[in-house]
Formats: structure tokens, sequence, C-alpha cells
């Protein structure tokens, strides 16, 4: 067939008519609206509290919704489980406990983890992959932004089919009952106290100037919710893989060789000074000084080698000339990354045994677990290079994330810290410290009690600076510890 019978065929050819649209194109701009006023509930920018309760609401709205606009389009696997149950496990953490300090790391780690979720769900991500947090991140400014228009024009495909215009005029019939419903209910109220009592909770105070800006951003923040929920009904690209490139080893064997040499002298150092207990001159406060100073520097430097590890760990260059070299040093480097760790363990240890726990030494040694965990894999990486180490060590850090927030955090603070104090291996307690930890302090307290005179008055201190009521505070702030206790978070 020539060119110019194709251009004819081409001219003639009648356009594909587009997909019929089911209910679920229209409830997504609905369940957008729900989510946008919910949002900016929780996230009130006047609320001067934390909204425990409201996160954990929100979440669940959210994966309700995604669940409801993708029916049986929903993907359900493993990756897609993981994600969805570690950002609810991490929600419910946030409402368990009024632990302010973790609040924000808990949101931001939400935000990361229910994106990744959401576009599992929908089958445009597969959170196995190394890149899968990247590439969740660039999902969502596409799906955010690039979608905007697509719920009107949904809708307005919709009307134009059968039963589309009568829906249509039902919809708007509703629109207009809600101003007039509006006007009626507030009549009644003003004529009757004791009918006016029951609409209380759904009472407004209209400001004007405040009015139209609660509906401006409720109405913006829709309009991108509703382009995301628009974006993941729509079917993902296939993934291409991209052809494998050349891998030298010796593009990572000179950094790894010179690292090694410089932390083969600062073990040696550390076996004979930390561990080995003997001193020298210039330890500026003597052994017990030293032992207790530098271990954030030494999680960072892990963390650094760990990294250097998982990006040149590669079956291609160990196949590569000099990679039987390149993959010894790796392996030497893995141990004394070790070691360094171990280092900064013990230092820890000795700095939390002398001046008790707070919240950034409990999470270092989180993160000292972290990277712990990242050496094992990055072990296994090096006898299987095919294995998939940054999606295991990030899995694993996960569900230690997890684990960590839904074991009240700051009440392990507080019980570690006044079991020291009574039974004197601490010499002093930091009360200020521990009441600005809030409510999930309580349930360590009691035995300060019996610790004499400084420990009642230790105990009343805190109980002091803690006591208030949770009248009038929004139900989004509230939290099981603090409900319990009869005390408002921080």
């Amino acid at each position: 067939m020539d060119e110019e019978k194709k251009l004819d065929i081409m001219e003639t050819a009648v356009p594909p008519s587009p997909l019929p649209l089911t209910w679920r194109d229209g409830a997504a701009p609905v369940l957008a609206l729900g989510l946008a006023w919910l949002f900016w509930t929780v996230f009130d920018p006047q609320s001067m509290g934390l909204p425990h309760l409201g996160v954990l609401a929100l979440v669940c709205a959210h994966f309700a919704a995604v669940l409801i606009v993708l029916g049986r389009r929903v993907r359900i696997s493993a990756g897609s489980l993981y994600c969805t149950g570690a950002a609810l496990a991490v929600a419910v953490s946030c409402a368990l406990y009024a632990s302010g300090p973790f609040f924000v790391m808990n949101c931001l780690v939400i935000l990361f983890v229910a994106a990744m979720a959401t576009f599992a769900l929908s089958g445009h991500l597969e959170p196995g992959r190394t890149r899968a947090i990247a590439d969740a991140i660039g999902l969502s400014f596409i799906a955010l932004f690039s979608r905007v228009d697509r719920p009107f024009r949904a809708l307005g495909q919709l009307r134009r089919q059968k039963g589309g215009a009568a829906l249509g005029r039902s919809a708007l019939a509703v629109l207009a009952a809600v101003p007039v419903l509006a006007v009626v209910l507030w009549l009644l109220s003003s004529a009757d106290a004791v009918f006016g009592s029951l609409l209380d909770p759904l009472r407004v105070d209209f400001v004007p100037e405040q009015s139209v800006w609660r509906i401006l951003r409720t109405v913006l923040a829709a309009l991108f919710i509703a382009s995301a929920l628009c974006f993941i009904r729509e079917d993902a690209p296939p993934h291409v893989e991209k052809p494998a490139g050349e891998r030298r080893a010796t593009v990572f064997l000179p950094v790894t060789v010179l690292l090694d040499i410089v932390y083969i002298i600062f073990c040696s150092i550390q076996l004979k000074y930390l561990f080995g207990g003997a001193e020298a001159a210039s330890m500026a406060g003597g052994w017990a000084e030293y032992a207790r100073s530098g271990f954030f520097q030494l999680v960072a430097v892990a963390a650094i080698n760990l990294g250097v590890t998982l990006l040149g760990t590669d079956g291609r260059r160990f196949a590569a000339r000099g990679g039987k070299l390149l993959r010894a040093a790796f392996a030497l480097l893995l141990a004394l990354t070790a070691v360094i760790l171990l280092s900064a363990f013990w230092r820890m240890r000795l700095y939390i045994l002398a001046f008790g726990m707070s919240v950034l030494r409990l999470l270092t040694l989180w993160a000292m677990a972290a990277v712990l965990c990242g050496i094992l894999a990055a072990a296994v990486k090096l006898l299987r290079p095919a294995f998939r180490a940054v999606p295991a060590a990030g899995g694993v850090a996960l569900v230690l994330w997890c684990v960590l927030c839904l074991a009240n955090p700051c009440g392990m603070i507080a019980r570690y810290n006044v079991d020291g104090y009574v039974s004197g291996a601490l010499s002093q307690l930091d009360e200020d410290y521990l009441a600005r930890l809030g409510p999930d302090v309580l349930p360590a307290l009691p035995p300060l009690q019996t610790a004499g005179p400084e420990g009642q008055a230790a105990f009343d201190d805190i109980t002091r600076q803690l006591r208030h009521t949770n009248a009038g505070v929004p139900w989004t702030q509230l939290s099981l510890s603090g409900y319990r206790s009869g005390l408002d978070g921080p």
C-alpha cells in the first residue's frame, strides 16, 4: 500500500470513541473535595496544637478514596500491602501517643510511604525497585498538577452519556438546595432554642474574609487531589528497562582503597584507646570525655560508607578487570564500617549511662540499627550482586521505625530516666525535659513517689507542668495517651 492510500485511510477513518465513564469518575471530584476539607480541618493554619487523631483520620480517608476510585483496578501485591500497612501503622502511632518530637518526622514518613502505597495500588510503581522513593516523588508532582482539567472533562463526557443529563440536573438541584436549606435551618434555630441546640455541632462562625479564604483554599486543594485521583485511574505505561551500560571496577576502586586505609588506622586507635581503655595526652578531658563524644559523626561516617558500598556493588563491575580486588575492598570497608558503628554505639552507651536518655539519643540508636541492617544487606549483595539491597534495607528500617513509634518512644525515654534516677544510676532528673515530652511520660512517673521527698517533688513538678484539661480541644488534636491521662499533648 502506497503512502497516498495510507493518508486517505487516515483522513476518512473515524476516531475511536472514548471509553465509557463510570460513577467512579464522577465520584473523584466529590471525594477530592471531601479530602481537601478534611486536610484543612486537620492542618488548620490557625490551630496551635498537633492534629494527632486528625492525621489518622486523614490517612484512612485517603486510602478509602483511593480504593473507591480504583475499584477493581486496584493492584494487590506484597509491596502495596506493605506500604499501606506501614503508613497506617505510623498514623496509628500519631493517634496513640502525643509524641510532639516525633510528630513531624511521622508526618514526613507518612507522606512518602503513603505516596508509594497509592502508586503501588494503582500499578504505577513497584515498591521493590531501588529508585522507588525517587519515582514516587516524581509521580506525585505529575499526578497533582498534570490532570487538573480532567475532572471537568470527565463530568462533561459523563453528561453526554445516556442518563448523564438527568444526573447533571439532579446534581444542580442538590447544589441549589444547599443555600436554601442553610437559610431555613438558621431561621428555625433562631426561632427555637431547643432546636438550635441540636445544630450546635454544625454551627460555623461566619467571618467574610476567613470564610472566603477557607473556600478558596479548599477548592484549590480539591483540584489538585482530583487530578491525582484521575491520574491513578489511568493505566500505567509499560516499564522499559534501560540497556545495561558498561561497568568498570576502576571507578570505585581508588576511593574504596583510600577509605580502607584511613579506617584501618582509625579502627586500630579505637581498639587501643576506646575498647582497651588506654589514655593518651591528646585526650581532652581524659578517657571518660573521649569515650562520650563523637558518636553522631561516627554514625554519619558509617552511613556514608554504606552508601558508597551500595552504589559501587555491581556484578558487572566485579566481572570486569580489577573486580575481585574491588569486591575485597568493599568487604573490608563493610567490616571496618561495622567496627566504626560499634565504636559509635559504645560511646553512645557510655553517654546514656552518664546523662540519661533523650529523643536525639534514642533516634541515634535507631539510626545505628538502620545502618546495621544496611551493612547486612550490603554484605548479602556482595555475595549475590542481583540482590536488591536498598529496598530490603529500607523496608527493614521502615519496620524498625513503626516499632519504635508504636512502642511509645517518649514513655520509653521517661521510663529509662526515672528508673535510673530511682536506682541511683543517674544523679539528677531533668523534670522540665520530661514535661516537654508530653502526657506520654505519665505512666513512667509513679516510681518517683517511692524515691523519697526529692522524688515526690519531681513527680509533683512534672505533673504540675502537664496539668491542662482537654476542654475545648478539637477532636483532631486528641490522642489516646492524652485522653487517658486527662491531659493535653504538648
